[in-house]
């Protein structure tokens, strides 16, 4: 459902660049979509000093970088929120991220979609839970569900793909939870982990519709 968000002072509609007219539909990235547990904010909203902290923070911890792979750190804070400061001006035409917020707007981690392939109408999910407080209490579920609610209603995608380590029990757990299934997996090397079994998975527009087509989901325009 779409709706007007109380107080929202943005007026124009921010879409992913060059994707085909045939592709968009009225919305393509919103400002916000809100689930029953947690609400997704666009990356170009910015965020606070302290959410720039607390991402700096998840950014040096050793055990999240091993298990995502994709938190973005930097060596000093500076540098840091400088690199925050061009997330949110950047424009990819085949990406897109939202900011992760609980019950209590608190930022807990970031959840993109990435490698849009337009023809295909396929792309690829890339998520971490930042606040280990926040880990095994289902806000990576709910992240997900509410991330895929928008785009399998409001866009042409039709497939999403993803990759974790065999060994992430956690996560696969999670993504099996949202109705992904396995299709295959491959032996492979990076210099933090080393040599790893990745797994592949993948699910569609008719599996969404199945497992979660009452689900509820509000998108907020600018």
């Amino acid at each position: 459902m779409i709706a007007s968000l109380e107080g929202l002072e943005y007026t124009a509609l921010v879409r992913i660049e060059e994707a085909p007219p045939t592709w968009q539909r009225a919305i393509v990235s919103p400002a916000y979509v809100v689930g029953p547990r947690v609400t997704l904010r666009h990356i170009s909203l910015g965020f606070s000093h302290e959410e720039v902290l607390r991402q700096y923070r998840w950014g040096h911890d050793e055990e999240l970088q091993y298990w995502s792979g994709s938190i973005p750190t930097a060596a000093t804070l500076s540098q840091f929120e400088a690199d925050v400061a061009g997330w949110t001006r950047y424009r990819d035409a085949r990406r897109d991220r939202y900011a992760i917020l609980d019950e209590d707007q608190q930022l807990i981690g970031m959840v993109s979609y990435y490698n849009v392939v337009f023809e295909r109408r396929q792309a690829e999910l890339g998520i971490y839970i930042g606040d280990r407080a926040r880990w095994s209490k289902g806000y990576g579920t709910e992240a997900i569900l509410t991330l895929l609610g928008h785009l399998f209603r409001n866009t042409d995608l039709r497939v999403i793909f993803l990759s974790t380590y065999a060994a992430n029990r956690r996560a696969q757990a999670c993504y099996q939870k949202c109705g992904f299934e396995v299709t295959g997996s491959m032996r492979k090397y990076s210099g933090r982990a080393g040599y790893y079994i990745d797994v592949q998975m993948r699910f569609t527009r008719e599996q969404y519709q199945l497992l979660h087509g009452n689900r509820s989901v509000d998108v907020y325009n600018r």
